[in-house]
């Protein structure tokens, strides 16, 4: 892991995905690359201390100057927190729509992982409209790692991989095993069993002992987990087993098909107090 950014609105949950980004800074020697976007219909940079978009609007330019400038010192501030000190840390502000500059800096191929903090939603809204980080976690081709609350180092000792067992997920397993590795964590194997998708525990068994033989994981455990719906199950075991974070993969899907079939991954995201670390298979 040689880059992980960090979108920040500056809010609680923001200051929360730092504190883990730090974590992982420090331990791969990563960059730590914040970046904030101002939210406009014109879009502006201004990263090298111009502003380009800029022009003839008398005091709506002034606005936005005065506005960069509060937002340079909050980020000034945050890059330069005792929290940061001893990791690399670069910064970018923008001007325009939020998405399109996310994804811009995640299709660079510069980085290997991005943080959000999110408050989560729930309920109507979240059918209506769903989270910031949800579409994120739909969308983005590198990993994700959702953050709501405070987190300590040791949330990446104890990890929850919740999975089947039976798809293509070499490089999922390869970035967590890589973050069990440099953490010495234990690697909670977890299958839920639904009555909409049961599993003969022998079965499980049998797949989890390929899983492990195939990607050469130490410090494991097996579990089978029953719940009448998966993403409860994988909520419900993680609280049992305290984990401080749960990683699984996602398949993308938009629209039509997400309306129909929803993600698993977007509902633990949205529902789960731990960290999640999700990553889209069909990237």
């Amino acid at each position: 892991m040689k880059s992980i950014l960090c979108p920040t609105d500056f809010s609680e949950q923001a200051s929360h995905a730092v504190e883990a980004g730090y974590y992982l800074a420090k331990k791969f020697n990563a960059n730590f690359h914040l970046l904030h976007v101002i939210e406009s219909e014109t879009e502006m940079d201004f990263n090298v201390g111009g502003a380009s978009g800029m022009g003839g609007r008398g005091m709506d330019d002034i606005f936005f100057l005065e506005l960069i400038d509060v937002t340079r010192k909050k980020m000034d501030e945050l890059a330069n927190t005792p929290e940061l000190e001893g990791i690399s840390v670069t910064s970018d502000i923008k001007v325009g729509n939020p998405f399109k500059f996310i994804f811009e800096e995640i299709n660079s191929g510069k980085h290997d992982l991005i943080l959000m903090g999110t408050k989560g939603v729930s309920g109507f809204k979240e059918i209506l409209i769903g989270s910031n980080t949800e579409k994120i976690v739909r969308k983005s081709p590198i990993p994700v790692l959702s953050v709501k609350e405070y987190v300590a180092e040791s949330i990446f000792m104890n990890i929850v991989y919740a999975s089947s067992f039976n798809e293509d997920e070499n490089e999922l397993i390869s970035r967590i095993k890589e973050i069990q590795e440099a953490f010495g964590a234990t690697l909670h194997l977890v299958r839920i069993n639904t009555p909409n998708n049961f599993q003969a525990d022998w079965t499980t068994r049998r797949n989890m002992e390929e899983f492990v033989k195939r990607f050469k994981i130490r410090d494991y455990t097996f579990n089978i987990y029953n719940d009448a719906i998966e993403e409860d199950g994988i909520i419900y075991f993680a609280e049992e087993t305290d984990a401080g974070m749960i990683a699984m993969a996602t398949h993308g899907r938009t629209g039509f098909a997400h309306l129909l079939s929803g993600s698993i991954a977007e509902d633990v995201v949205n529902h789960a107090k731990r960290p999640v670390y999700t990553y889209n298979l069909n990237k």
